[in-house]
């Protein structure tokens, strides 16, 4: 055989075992949206005690939400329900003494992990459980430091179907903008953000 015939008949061999190989290499689904976890179908905001539902109103037209939405004024969905708002400077103290007295008495106190501690100007607000505001022993230890316990008005947003497709979300790049302007808002403890994703 002449050494052109080999080469071809080498390049034949070769692209049937890339046939071969194409076969058995898994193709993407194209059906799924390319990037799921930047639809956001909502937000849960937890707002200092006291504000009504006509500041919360006016709070939220402040922002573009960009879309129509729905809002459920005091739902509280989380089991966060109350909370203390503690100084910076006793921050250590009142911490150590709430989980010291927790761990002897095996207390369901929710003294939280530093992702749920918010950190508002020069305070601490940490999020209690509704055992803990019925608790002597907690309630003797806020009086020892002079705090009251305080109670978190949660609000829930989704956002509504419009024109087009059927939407009902926000690109996340929107919910970001929304969500950093709202926690500079003084009457705002957490704003969340809620993803859609799809299967």
């Amino acid at each position: 055989m002449s050494k052109i015939n080999k080469e071809i008949i080498l390049l034949i061999i070769f692209f049937i075992f890339v046939m071969i190989a194409g076969q058995f290499i898994k193709t993407p689904n194209n059906t799924q949206t390319p990037y799921p976890d930047s639809q956001v179908g909502g937000i849960f905001i937890q707002f200092k005690d006291g504000v009504s539902e006509s500041e919360v109103k006016a709070i939220l037209q402040n922002y573009n939400m960009t879309r129509n939405y729905r809002m459920e004024y005091d739902t509280n969905t989380t089991g966060e329900g109350y909370y203390i708002i503690v100084d910076k400077d006793i921050w250590s103290d009142i911490r150590r003494e709430l989980i010291k007295e927790m761990r002897k008495d095996k207390k369901d106190w929710p003294i939280s992990t530093p992702a749920h501690v918010i950190r508002k100007g020069d305070d601490y607000v940490l999020p209690v459980s509704e055992q803990a505001v019925q608790d002597e022993k907690f309630l003797a230890i806020l009086d020892k430091y002079d705090i009251g316990v305080k109670k978190f008005i949660c609000c829930d947003i989704r956002f509504l179907y419009s024109d087009g497709p059927l939407t009902h979300w926000i690109p996340e790049k929107d919910a970001i903008r929304i969500k950093n302007g709202l926690e500079q808002n003084e009457n705002i403890f957490s704003v969340q953000l809620s993803y859609i994703y799809s299967n």
